[in-house]
């Protein structure tokens, strides 16, 4: 087993895949999947086992040595088990073991500056139940250098003829990365390609509602019904316009473009429900996020309600 603390082994030089792992239900579930990826895409592995020790400051004058020491006595059985699990289906020097003491979030972030993929499961060891998406998966998701797969659902579901990939998109370059990225995973999955652009007018609603007292204001009917039908139209143009490039640069990929209506974030996760995807690619990113989020609303929400892993390109 090649395990290793992060003195022998520098997390800003890891490649390949990198997943977080803390022996929870979900991120068993991740391991299983990025174990399949790794050897699908003829990777290297490494599973980095973190935490933050609220004693590590006050073990010895704030050295972080005995406390580091203690930790890996701890998580030695855990690393080991992940290993072995991985070792089953990966050659075993390509799977790599790293424990370290330090934020979670931190350090896969620190690891996404050169590996190629980062994968964590939605929720850890250390996040609340109710909590839909967990802290450290939102953080890795918001800030790492690299894609970031979230692996959601009940069992590690990959793209392939049976499951398509499903990409959100708008205009923006976020959604344009998210696109290229979608397309060479279904190509090279053997999965159909569903492009989708969900139309959004919010304010229709707002305007069709009845004035407030005092306001009197009304909007007719007619001119909702004529915004709604031109952002449409716009919004129709752009997926055919982006489902048309992947056409052209992926001849034998078989490209389903869609338009459906509702709130952009929900309505993709649930049109990947409907057609039982393998994966959902979104930008971290897309036209309508404000400039100091680093991940968007739309894809904050699909990494939420999405039924199977979820992609972040940033």
């Amino acid at each position: 087993m090649s395990s290793t603390n992060r003195s022998e082994r520098d997390l800003s030089a890891t490649t390949g895949v990198v997943i977080g792992y803390d022996g929870s239900p979900g991120a068993r579930l991740a391991l299983e999947w990025a174990v399949e990826t790794a050897r699908r895409d003829d990777r290297d592995l490494t599973i980095v086992d973190a935490i933050g020790l609220s004693a590590a400051a006050t073990a010895g004058a704030y050295e972080l040595g005995p406390s580091a020491q203690l930790y890996e006595e701890m998580t030695a059985g855990l690393v080991g088990e992940a290993v072995e699990r991985a070792a089953k289906e990966l050659d075993r020097s390509r799977v790599h073991a790293v424990s370290v003491v330090g934020s979670p979030s931190a350090e896969l972030v620190e690891a996404s500056r050169h590996a190629d993929l980062v994968v964590t499961g939605s929720r850890g060891r250390g996040d609340a139940r109710a909590g839909l998406l967990g802290s450290t998966a939102y953080a890795v998701t918001a800030h790492a250098h690299c894609p970031v797969v979230v692996v959601r659902g009940d069992e590690a579901v990959h793209a392939g003829p049976a499951h398509p990939v499903v990409v959100g998109v708008d205009a923006s370059d976020a959604a344009a990365r998210a696109l290229e990225a979608a397309a060479t995973l279904a190509a090279a999955a053997e999965a159909d390609l569903h492009v989708v652009a969900v139309h959004d007018l919010p304010s229709a609603a707002i305007w069709a509602a009845d004035p407030a007292p005092g306001f009197g204001l009304v909007v007719p009917g007619s001119w909702v019904q004529d915004a709604s039908e031109e952002t449409r139209a716009a919004t129709a143009e752009v997926a055919r316009a982006l489902a048309d490039r992947v056409r052209s640069a992926h001849p034998g990929l078989t490209v389903v473009e869609t338009v459906p209506d509702g709130p952009p974030g929900s309505t993709l996760a649930e049109h990947a429900r409907r057609v039982g995807a393998g994966l959902v690619v979104v930008g971290s990113r897309g036209h309508g996020g404000f400039a100091g989020m680093l991940l968007g609303s739309v894809s904050h929400r699909v990494v939420h309600d999405a039924p199977c892993p979820v992609m972040v390109i940033r």
